[in-house]
């Protein structure tokens, strides 16, 4: 009879002991098993960062000379455009949130759309979430407990960006409201895909969407930046926010109520569209009938292009965007250094003429919107993971198709869309230096963006790598290896790391282009090792089975 009783269902030993199951607390700790894993992944990794920046000023910056000399860098428009305005950046703790600001909104930011779409979005699309629907309990209920986790969970990182700075030294009010304020950040973002995930009927649109929306605010910070007549614009957009509470500096805690009411307004009206909506539905429906769309439909090419189509234009168009914005403020770079004779000065003491910090610039930045292609990578063979796991290419490795012809079609489909988002985003600094009539060449733009091609291909050929071995690791690991080989080539060199350490970042192998020539052998090492790593996954591919989700 012990047997019997211990091989009975969970609901059985529910009513034999008298206690009711609870969905709610089971809704909860479900979304906690989906999230933990990445939430303490982005934790560590946004905490490391910030133990590293606070490193690497202490050896770049040891004295107060250097300290001045940084404060009046900080003043750089180029500068200030990308990384926010100076605020205490002769501090330990205002210098490694000004230096890794825009790394910690990106990763931040990717982390929370793409979690807050997989839980709120993904297991409709699939069906899975019809079976706790089927419990009694109802569909607000289950979207606000799925908030609340997902809010802890940018308490947990922001939490570890305050711990971290306190650990490097700066000073504890500030760190503190450094954590707060990436947890109010976060959390706008989760709140604003909640209300996406309500509007649209699919995670791959709602994550399309919130993707432009924040491409949106990262631009509006930059134009706000870009002088201090526009500063006002910093109010409209999230990533803004984190620069108005000036930390370390004049620490203004009444901005993190701009935040706090986002949040609440945000994920109240996602909790009412929530029971508006059918399960399964959304507000903006999707055409049903109509003439049937042939194209694409020829081949696994064409099928490859069809289906991630509208995804890579959404890339295109933000990082046109942001190249539009870089290339306009080329001649705000070029006034700046022309009307500070101090500036000049210190650049000569480096080598540096005032021409070549301007290309410099150029340089920096196309690298910068090289790693967002690479990350780019990484989410287009996720997409091809999503596939799989939502079994729907079963229905076509099942027929006479090889497996190597169906990952080989989005293998080249990825090749191409990254070549186009760079081409894309040279066009879009050109077309802004033509209207600014900026110092630069359409040449160096185009070199520039280029010049970034062969670091990306290592990393679209190690997404593709893990496809074939471990699916579910695709977008995390490549990724987090394209974020971490930046930031290795970003602080290493100021912490004096070994060489071979250095070498490991396909980014330290880029010449500055265009102020040097690209340098043709590492690039063609580069890509073939993407090559390699390419093949090698298409070949694991044909050998492991197919996992479901």
């Amino acid at each position: 009879m012990a047997t019997a009783h211990a091989t009975q269902p969970a609901t059985h030993r529910h009513v034999r002991s008298g206690r009711a199951p609870r969905p709610l607390r089971s809704v909860a700790g479900l979304t906690a098993r989906l999230i933990a894993r990445g939430a303490v992944a982005i934790a560590l990794a946004l905490g490391g960062l910030i133990a590293l920046e606070g490193l690497s000023f202490e050896t770049a910056y040891p004295d107060e000379a250097s300290r001045r000399a940084l404060l009046m860098w900080g003043e750089d428009p180029g500068i200030r455009i990308i990384s926010g305005p100076a605020t205490a950046v002769d501090t330990v703790g205002g210098f490694a949130v000004w230096d890794a600001g825009l790394s910690l909104t990106l990763i931040l930011a990717a982390w929370a759309l793409t979690a807050t779409t997989r839980v709120l979005r993904g297991d409709e699309d699939t069906g899975r979430a019809d079976l706790v629907h089927a419990a009694p309990v109802g569909a607000r209920s289950v979207l606000v407990l799925q908030l609340a986790v997902l809010l802890a969970a940018c308490a947990v990182i922001g939490g570890a960006v305050g711990v971290a700075l306190a650990l490097i030294g700066a000073e504890p009010e500030g760190s503190l409201l450094v954590g707060l304020a990436m947890f109010a950040y976060g959390g706008t973002l989760v709140a604003l895909s909640a209300l996406v995930a309500q509007v649209f009927g699919t995670r791959r649109v709602a994550l399309a969407v919130s993707g432009v929306v924040l491409a949106a605010w990262i631009l509006l910070r930059m134009a706000a930046n870009s002088a201090e007549r526009r500063e006002w614009l910093s109010w409209l957009t999230p990533v803004g926010w984190t620069d108005r509470v000036e930390a370390f500096g004049g620490n203004r805690w009444a901005v993190l109520l701009v935040p706090a009411a986002a949040i609440v307004v945000l994920a109240a009206a996602a909790v009412v569209l929530r029971g508006i909506r059918d399960a399964g539905g959304a507000l903006v429906r999707s055409r049903s009938s109509g003439t049937s769309r042939w194209w694409g439909l020829g081949g696994p090419i064409g099928f490859a292009w069809r289906m991630n189509l509208g995804v890579l234009l959404a890339w295109a168009a933000g990082l046109a965007a942001a190249g539009l914005v870089i290339g306009m403020l080329l001649p705000a770079v070029d006034e700046f250094l022309e009307s500070d004779e101090g500036f000049l000065e210190i650049l000569a003491l480096f080598g540096m003429s005032a021409e070549d910090v301007v290309l410099g610039f150029v340089a920096m930045q196309s690298v910068i919107l090289g790693l967002v292609i690479a990350v780019y990578a990484a989410f287009r063979m996720g997409a091809t993971r999503a596939e799989e796991a939502s079994t729907r290419a079963e229905f076509l490795l099942t027929r006479p198709m090889r497996r190597w012809r169906w990952l080989g079609a989005h293998v080249v489909t990825l090749a191409a869309s990254v070549v186009a988002l760079s081409a894309f985003a040279a066009t879009a600094v050109w077309i802004g230096v033509l209207a600014t009539d900026g110092p630069v060449t359409a040449a160096d733009a185009f070199a520039a963006s280029a010049n970034a091609l062969p670091a990306i291909a290592v990393f679209a050929g190690l997404a593709v790598f893990v496809f074939g071995l471990l699916p579910r690791l695709t977008v995390p690991v490549a990724a987090g290896a394209a974020v971490v080989a930046y930031v290795v080539e970003l602080v290493g060199p100021v912490l004096e790391w070994p060489e071979w350490v250095l070498n490991l970042s396909p980014f330290h192998h880029l010449e500055q282009v265009p102020v040097d020539p690209v340098g043709v052998p590492a690039a063609l090492v580069m890509t073939g090792i993407g090559l390699v790593l390419a093949i090698a996954g298409i070949l694991a591919f044909e050998r492991r089975d197919l996992v479901g989700a």
